[in-house]
């Protein structure tokens, strides 16, 4: 199966460099029409790196933050869009006691705040379109937590919630939408990493995933999934069978619960209920015969 971008506009952000520079190759090789987006005004440094990656693509000076602006011209430039692809954002890592509001905000904004207004102010070009994609860069510290990352930790976790619910609203318009946490070496990350790792875990490995999740031909969508290395992973929610008390029959209270807490905490069988309503018919079912 070949896939091919050939007349499509994909818009990367923060892709002056790093993963997303490495997406940006990707796509368009593929024959995209890549949308390059950094805070970085264009210059002599940055046509160079381009140069060198291969790409001649419209690069966009625009804080990410500034989310309906940069939709906006990328409209303005190329009339249409239908991929988008976010990966921009930065660290401000604290301890939670250490952590105040600002360094809190700001994070979430850049990561969250900016994944919520893309996806808004790209939505009436992909309905135009009948079809849009849009893939979310989280993070495993989002799936697992890191020490020092709450905010970063909330952010990447909240765009897999933000995602689920652009899938359910987006169906009916062929728009969909899916996250990907990936680790590849880039110049903020890998210093101290030898250079056999750095090789192995280089981001263009990661690319291949991004551009198809970006393409129309993907069914793909509310899911997120782990890339690194060249190894690619779906993520789901387990669920343990747990505890099920009938409150018709049964006494429901903290000793009961407390008695009955490894059960509740036993995944030797398990479920994975695909959406809110399987969840709770699940939960439900025992009490409504």
């Amino acid at each position: 199966m070949a896939i091919d971008f050939e007349g499509k506009v994909v818009l990367i952000t923060g892709s002056s460099k790093g993963l997303g520079l490495s997406f940006a190759k990707c796509l368009d090789r593929a024959r995209a029409q890549v949308v390059l987006n950094g805070r970085a005004p264009y210059s002599d440094e940055l046509a160079k790196k381009f140069q060198e990656a291969g790409i001649d693509s419209c690069y966009i000076s625009c804080p990410v933050e500034s989310s309906e602006e940069l939709i906006g011209q990328v409209i303005e430039e190329f009339g249409r869009i239908d991929g988008l692809v976010h990966n921009a954002g930065f660290l401000s890592d604290k301890t939670l006691k250490k952590m105040n509001d600002t360094d809190w905000s700001r994070v979430i904004e850049a990561h969250l705040g900016s994944a919520f207004r893309l996806a808004r102010s790209a939505w009436p070009h992909f309905e135009k379109a009948g079809a849009g994609r849009i893939v979310f860069l989280s993070s495993a510290t989002g799936l697992y937590g890191n020490f020092g990352q709450a905010n970063y930790a909330a952010a990447k976790l909240g765009m897999l919630g933000l995602a689920k619910t652009i899938a359910l609203e987006g169906a009916k318009s062929g728009i969909n939408c899916n996250c990907v946490a990936p680790f590849g070496a880039t110049d903020m990350n890998s210093a101290g990493f030898p250079e056999s790792l750095k090789k192995a875990i280089n981001p263009d490995y990661i690319a291949p995933l991004i551009a198809f999740l970006s393409h129309v031909s993907c069914e793909e969508t509310g899911s997120m999934f782990e890339a690194s290395a060249g190894s690619f992973k779906k993520v789901r929610f387990e669920r343990s069978r747990g505890l099920n008390l009938d409150p018709r029959k049964d006494a429901i209270t903290v000793d009961q619960i407390a008695e009955s807490w490894g059960e509740i905490v036993d995944f030797s069988v398990s479920e994975y209920p695909k959406n809110m309503g399987e969840s709770l018919k699940i939960m439900y079912e025992r009490t409504l015969e």
